[in-house]
């Protein structure tokens, strides 16, 4: 990427060409995209850090501008993207394809085109005038897990001073959000004991066994949904924590006993409340199941935290007045923001697109969002770190 003294609106279609170019689907790399990404703000006047995963495969980025004090504002964004292997394209996933309202792409609205935004508002913005800095934060694997902003909890430094109020990027359809459900993984394995299927008084049907965790957990489920807490009022279609057993795996075939066999699980619990809490309500169903306590165990696989930012911080009263929204929005997915939230930062999610065509073939972002994003946090980033 060429830097230049201004940032014109080829220079962020550029940019955003360039960010979904790189097939940066979680089971790969993200490097070779965050070493462009860096070179583009390095030469735009960034001091740009970089913090990377154990093995060095993937690498989460944070660039600063202005001065290093506090009071600044973060900008946040992935760099993962879904896998684009679903039927139903209509052109390259990896390739900007534009369209007469729409650009379309994986990661088009999920989420490259908000980091398009933020990369070029860190840019463009004048140093010389900041009275505050402007952070941007940009991560590896949120799609499986939010594992690169959780990594960054533990590795920041504090070698400056983060900001106290942050905007993640997610396709919110220019809605500022403040508070999202959280999720927590769970993998329930499942013993037995393998045999010959001709001999199955010489074993003990892990799968069999597996039928009666999955009958409980339908109990869980139930008793979940009668429930309700301080913020259901905002989740009309879904006011309560969602259980979902989603992955089964066992057996080895069908003339063998299954010796073993797994569950995995997502729990989906609402902003105020606590994964650990709905994770022991599903240890002591397990423990109710007879004669099955010493062939069951639980193991917790991901967890990501709700996210309920205050209505009274200063983030969300000033960019809710600045885009003229007046009512609470909340979301069932959960982000980045819950593990940054953990820092002390007050976040908000916003930025282009829908949730609604993420994750599916022909991913897209309208042309008129992405460049109303642009107007509004280019106003309003430079509002706060220079008036």
């Amino acid at each position: 990427m060429q830097a230049s003294r201004a940032i014109t609106d080829r220079d962020r279609i550029e940019v955003f060409r360039r960010l979904i170019a790189f097939d940066t689907t979680s089971a790969n790399s993200n490097v070779p995209a965050a070493d462009d990404l860096a070179s583009f703000l390095t030469d735009h006047g960034c001091r740009v850090d970089r913090f990377e995963s154990d093995d060095g495969k993937k690498v989460n980025l944070i660039a600063h501008k202005g001065p290093e004090c506090e009071g600044g504002l973060l900008l946040s964004g992935h760099l993962d993207v879904v896998p684009a292997t679903e039927d139903g394209w209509e052109s390259d996933p990896f390739t900007l394809t534009e369209h007469a309202d729409r650009y379309v792409a994986r990661g088009a609205a999920d989420m490259k085109g908000f980091v398009a935004i933020a990369a070029c508002l860190l840019a463009d913005i004048d140093a010389s005038k900041m009275k505050r800095p402007l952070v941007g934060l940009f991560t590896h694997d949120e799609e499986i897990g939010t594992i690169g902003a959780q990594q960054f909890c533990k590795q920041w430094d504090q070698r400056y001073p983060l900001p106290t109020a942050g905007i993640i990027g997610e396709p919110t359809e220019l809605q500022v959000v403040r508070m999202h459900k959280g999720h927590a993984k769970l993998r329930i394995d499942v013993s037995g004991t393998p045999a010959h299927s001709g001999y199955p008084h010489l074993g003990s049907n892990a799968i069999e066994k597996l039928g009666r965790v999955i009958t409980t957990l339908t109990a869980v489920r139930l008793e979940f949904k009668s429930q309700r807490c301080k913020t259901s009022e905002y989740y009309p279609e879904t006011p309560f924590i969602i259980l979902n057993q989603a992955m089964v795996e066992g057996g080895a075939a069908v003339n063998i006993v299954p010796g073993s066999c797994s569950l995995t699980v997502g729990i989906r619990v609402l902003p105020g409340q606590k994964s650990g809490d709905a994770i022991d309500v599903v240890r002591r169903a397990l423990r109710t199941i007879p004669n099955l306590a010493d062939d069951v165990s639980i193991s917790l696989i991901g967890d990501t935290p709700p996210l309920l930012t205050d209505a009274s911080t200063e983030i969300n009263q000033r960019l809710c007045t600045h885009v003229g929204q007046t009512e609470t929005v909340a979301v069932s997915y959960a982000s980045d923001a819950g593990p940054l939230a953990t820092m002390g930062i007050n976040c908000v999610l916003y930025g282009p697109g829908t949730i609604e065509v993420a994750h599916k073939p022909n991913e897209h972002v309208p042309k008129d969002q992405l460049q109303r994003a642009w107007d509004s946090l280019s106003v309003f980033g430079r509002n706060w770190c220079i008036d």
